[in-house]
């Protein structure tokens, strides 16, 4: 009798550890699983020095501010002389003397708050350039990332790699410093994306109403006539 009750109690747990272990089994593959996000590098300073129009713009800015400052640079001569003029013609206690020497003052503060305003002016352009010049980056990223499905795209510098040489200590370090370790060469949209702008930047600057840059040609694809060169996505 007792060898009936103890191989009832055998069963039992027996019964018990399988339904535990199914149990366990069943909730484990309940849980929700990772997902794999397909991920994509873009080298943005290779971008931006192959952007259609940046560089021109820059350059262009920056002829401008230099001749601004060289004009600048005559009138303080000016007041300089000027200065000079008042000294060796004039008694310093004469009120000639002092109501020319208040105008020469009055020029030369006029000169530094222009060349403030003008050089705040200058910044806030170039920043203005640089913003705009890094939306139709993105703007392109993404529709690229878009037609490969990507879902994620990070920046690298190609740089950081190519240009290490131990004989520059701090291309060294520079490189060793690279987030992007390694990537599937055949991930990088680095040149689709310099594709779309080449390609969409001078039709949106010449339209009444620029749109971004892939929306204009609603009946094309979102990049080159010719793909094919990008990444390989299924």
């Amino acid at each position: 009798m007792l060898f009936r009750i103890n191989k009832l109690s055998n069963i039992r747990l027996a019964g018990f550890a399988l339904a535990t272990l199914v149990a366990s089994s069943t909730g484990f593959a309940q849980e929700p699983q990772p997902k794999m996000t397909p991920v994509a590098v873009v080298d943005m300073e290779h971008v931006l020095d192959n952007h259609p129009t940046f560089t021109a713009q820059m350059e262009a800015m920056k002829a401008e501010f230099q001749m601004t400052m060289k004009d600048f640079e005559d009138r303080r001569k000016k007041i300089s002389e000027s200065i000079q003029q008042l000294q060796s013609q004039l008694n310093s206690d004469s009120p000639e003397f002092k109501q020319r020497e208040e105008a020469i003052v009055s020029q030369e503060s006029k000169l530094r708050l222009d060349a403030k305003n003008k050089q705040e002016e200058f910044d806030e352009r170039q920043a203005r350039l640089m913003l705009d010049t890094y939306n139709q980056i993105v703007s392109g990223v993404t529709l690229a990332a878009r037609y490969y499905k990507f879902d994620l795209v990070v920046r690298y510098n190609r740089k950081q790699t190519t240009q290490m040489n131990p004989k520059k200590p701090q291309s060294v370090l520079y490189g060793a410093d690279r987030e992007v370790i390694y990537f599937n060469p055949e991930n990088d949209l680095t040149e689709p994306v310099i594709g779309i702008l080449k390609r969409d930047i001078p039709a949106a600057a010449t339209a009444v109403n620029p749109a971004a840059p892939g929306t204009n040609n609603p009946g094309k694809t979102p990049l080159l006539a010719n793909p094919q060169g990008g990444p390989i996505r299924k």
